[in-house]
C-alpha cells in the first residue's frame, strides 16, 4: 500500500515519517541545509506478513505543489498532517482539495506536534479538521494525535496504518503495463534508473518496453520493488527499473514521463475530461482558459475547452476537452489536477474519459452523449452507453487501446455486452443489432435506387454510393459495412463496382444494335481482335464513337480494355493469362521470358508486350528485369473483371 504525506510547510511531515519508518526521506543536501522537504522523499517499512507500507513524504510548500503532485497521483492511502499549534493553513487545503479531486479512497490526520500544544488547542484543531474533511472523500478518516519528535502516539498511527495496508485491496493487475516515472538518476555499473508508481499492468526482467515521450525502446535490467530486489512488479507497486537500450542517453528520462507496454503507447494531446472546479475558486473556468495539466507524474500547459456551453461556476462539475501543448501518456481513467496558468493555485481536477476525442465537432449533441456513457464506472454499463449514443457505432480497437485492455480482458468485455461486429480482426467496430439491421438496410435501398436510376451501369463506385447515402457515414464504417454485407452475400463486388446479386445491366437500345456488329469482330479476333480504328473502318463509323461505346461496354464487363486501343473479349483475357500460366509452370524457377510467351501465343511482339503490362498493372503477373512470374492465379485475379 502507498501512502503519501501532505499538508502544510513545517507541520513535520518529514519528521513523522522517519518516526514511523526510521528512513529521513530528505536526501537533498538544501533540504538538509534549509531543514525543509523541496522534492519527493521516499521510505519503506515492512510489517510482519512481508506486507510493506511504502510512503511518499511529499513537500508542503507552496511553491513545491508541482513536486507535491508529481507524488500523490498514483496512492492509495492519504496520510494528511496538521501541525496542533499552528492548525490548518492554506497548503493544508490545497493539499487536502487535491487529494479529495484525484478522488484517494482512504486516509488519516495525524494531528502533530501535540507536544507544543495543550489539551484545549489540540481539541479544537481536531474539530477544525474533522469540519474541513467534510464534504471530501476522507469525510470521517480518524484523527491521531502524535509527535515525531517524542513518539506520542506514533505506535497508535503506526497500527492503524498496519491494519489498513493488511485490509487493504490491492489494484487489479490487468491491463497492459505503466508506470508513472517521478525519478530518474543513474547507479554505476547499473546505468539508468526510473522509479515511480505501476498503474497498471506487471513488469518482469526482461520485459522489453518503451519510455515515452522519448519513444526509445528499452529492456528491464533489474527491478527494484518497495525497495528489495524483485523479478516482477505490479499494479500499486513503487519501482525502481533499471532500464537499458540502443542508444539511451542519461537524460533521456524525466520526471513526468511514462514507462511503458508498447500496447498502450498511446501519446495524445488532445483528451476529453469531466472535471470539478473548486468551490472557492474567485471566477467560473472560462472556454479556452490556459491551465497547467497534471497527470501521472507529469505537468504540461494547455487550455481548457468547455463543451457544454457555458462557464463551469465554481463548485460545478462539467465536460471539458484539454487541448495540450505537447503529447503526454493518458489514459482513461486517469486522474487530472489543473492548476492556473501561473501554476500558483489549483482550479480543479477529473478523471480522462476519452484519450482520443475527435478534433471536430467536438462540442456536438451526439459527442456530449458519448462522453456522459464514458462517465460509468463499469466498462460493460460505459459500453453499452456508447453503443446506444454513436450512430457509427463504436470503434473497439481504439476503446480498447483508449481503457488499456489487453487482448482477453477486451474478448471479455465484447462477450459481455451484447452487440454486432463488423469490420477487420485489427479495427472491428460494434453496432448494436438494430442499428446493423438500419445501415444494413439503408445501403441496400441506397443501392436499389442506383440500379434504378442507371439501369445500364454495371454498379455503383464504393465512393460513390457512400455519398448517396440518406445518412454520411465516415470511411472506415462504410468500409466495414459494405464488407459485412458482401460476406452476406447482400452484395457482389464486380470490377470494382458493387450491385445487387441479381442486378443485370442493360444496354441502351442503340447500344445494343452496336453490340450485335461489334461482337463477332471482337470473337473473330481470337487472341488478336481488331484495334478501335480497324473496328471502326470495318463498320463504317467514327472511332471516337465506337471508343466510347466500348468503354461503356467494358463497363457492363462485356469486354477488358487490355491497352488504349485494344479491347479483349473476357474469354480471352483468360486464355492469354492460362498461356502465361503454362509458359511459367514449364519455365525454370517459373520465371518466363516475353518471347516465350510470344512464342506460346503467337500474337507478336509488340501486343506481347502490351498484354504482359497488363497483367503486370492487375496483379497477375509481377516483374524481375525481362523475366516474369505469376504472382496470384487467374482465375483470383481476372475473374470479376474478365469472367
Amino acid at each position: 500500500m502507498i501512502v503519501a504525506t501532505a499538508g502544510h510547510i513545517d507541520h513535520g511531515k518529514t519528521v513523522l515519517v522517519k518516526a514511523l519508518t526510521g528512513q529521513d526521506t530528505d536526501r537533498l543536501p538544501e533540504e538538509k541545509r534549509r531543514g525543509m522537504s523541496i522534492d519527493l522523499g521516499f521510505a519503506y517499512r515492512r510489517l510482519d506478513d512481508d506486507t510493506v507500507l511504502g510512503f511518499v513524504d511529499v513537500p508542503g510548500h507552496e511553491r513545491f505543489i508541482r513536486n507535491m503532485l508529481a507524488g500523490v497521483t498514483g496512492i492509495d492511502f492519504a496520510l494528511l498532517v496538521v501541525a496542533a499549534d499552528d492548525g490548518p493553513m492554506p497548503q493544508t487545503r490545497e493539499h487536502l482539495a487535491i487529494l479529495d479531486l484525484l478522488e484517494v479512497p482512504a486516509g488519516a490526520v495525524a494531528l502533530s506536534k501535540i507536544d507544543r500544544a495543550d489539551a484545549t488547542r489540540t481539541d479544537e484543531v481536531a474539530a477544525e479538521i474533522e469540519a474541513l474533511l467534510g464534504k471530501t472523500t476522507l469525510a470521517g478518516s480518524p484523527v491521531f494525535p502524535v509527535s515525531g519528535t517524542t513518539g506520542a502516539g506514533v505506535d497508535a498511527l503506526g497500527a492503524h496504518l498496519q491494519d489498513a495496508a493488511r485490509t487493504w485491496r490491492a489494484r487489479r493487475a490487468d491491463g497492459n503495463f505503466r508506470l508513472a516515472v517521478d525519478r530518474s538518476f543513474t547507479l554505476p555499473g547499473a546505468g539508468q534508473v526510473v522509479t515511480g508508481t505501476v498503474f497498471s499492468g506487471r513488469v518482469r526482467v526482461g520485459d522489453r518496453l518503451v519510455l515515452r515521450p522519448p519513444g526509445a525502446r528499452v529492456r528491464v535490467r533489474g527491478l527494484h520493488v518497495q525497495n528489495a530486489p524483485a523479478e516482477t512488479g505490479g499494479a500499486g507497486d513503487r519501482c525502481a527499473v533499471n532500464i537499458v537500450g540502443t542508444g539511451l542517453r542519461k537524460l533521456d528520462a524525466h520526471r513526468g514521463d511514462w514507462l511503458l507496454d508498447e500496447a498502450a503507447d498511446a501519446p495524445t494531446a488532445r483528451i476529453d475530461a469531466r472535471i470539478r472546479v473548486l468551490a472557492g475558486e474567485p471566477r467560473a473556468l472560462k472556454h479556452w482558459t490556459p491551465v497547467h495539466v497534471h497527470c501521472g507524474a507529469g505537468d504540461v500547459t494547455g487550455r481548457v475547452a468547455v463543451l457544454e456551453g457555458r462557464p463551469l461556476a465554481p463548485g460545478a462539475t462539467g465536460l471539458v476537452q484539454l487541448v495540450l501543448d505537447r503529447e503526454i501518456g493518458a489514459l482513461r481513467g486517469d486522474r487530472l489536477i489543473l492548476r492556473d496558468q501561473s501554476a500558483r493555485r489549483t482550479i480543479g481536477g477529473g478523471r480522462v474519459l476519452d484519450p482520443f476525442p475527435p478534433k471536430r465537432g467536438r462540442a456536438r449533441p451526439e459527442r456530449l452523449a458519448m462522453l456522459q456513457a464514458l462517465t460509468a464506472d463499469a466498462p460493460a454499463a460505459a459500453l453499452a452507453g456508447l453503443l446506444a449514443a454513436s450512430p457509427e457505432g463504436v470503434d473497439l480497437g481504439r476503446l480498447a487501446l483508449a481503457w488499456n485492455l489487453t487482448p482477453a480482458a477486451a474478448d471479455a468485455l465484447w462477450a459481455e455486452v451484447p452487440m454486432a461486429r463488423i469490420g477487420t480482426t485489427d479495427r472491428p467496430i460494434g453496432l448494436t443489432e438494430a442499428r446493423l439491421t438500419s445501415l444494413r438496410e439503408m445501403t441496400l435501398g441506397a443501392l436499389a435506387d442506383w440500379h434504378e436510376a442507371r439501369p445500364e451501369a454495371p454498379g455503383a463506385a464504393s465512393e460513390a454510393l457512400r455519398r448517396g447515402l440518406p445518412e454520411r457515414l465516415s470511411r472506415p464504417v462504410f468500409d466495414a459495412l459494405v464488407a459485412d454485407l458482401l460476406a452476406g452475400g447482400r452484395i457482389v463486388e464486380s470490377g470494382g463496382m458493387l450491385r445487387q446479386p441479381e442486378f443485370r445491366p442493360q444496354m441502351a437500345p442503340a447500344d445494343e444494335k452496336l453490340w450485335h456488329r461489334v461482337a463477332p469482330l471482337l470473337e473473330a479476333g481470337g487472341l488478336r481482335p481488331p484495334i478501335v480504328r480497324e473496328l471502326a473502318t470495318e463498320i463504317g463509323l467514327d472511332h471516337t464513337k465506337v471508343e466510347r461505346f466500348l468503354v461503356r461496354s467494358a463497363r457492363l464487363g462485356l469486354v477488358v480494355r487490355v491497352t488504349d486501343n485494344r479491347f479483349y473479349p473476357p474469354h480471352a483475357v483468360l486464355d492469354l493469362a492460362a498461356a502465361a500460366e503454362a509458359v511459367a509452370e514449364s519455365a525454370p524457377g517459373g520465371q518466363f521470358s516475353a518471347a516465350a510467351f510470344r512464342d506460346h501465343t503467337g500474337i507478336g511482339r509488340n501486343l506481347t508486350i502490351e498484354v504482359l503490362e497488363y497483367f503486370d498493372r492487375v496483379g497477375f503477373t509481377w516483374r524481375d528485369g525481362n523475366a516474369r512470374a505469376i504472382r496470384r492465379p487467374a482465375k483470383e485475379v481476372l475473374a470479376s473483371g474478365a469472367a
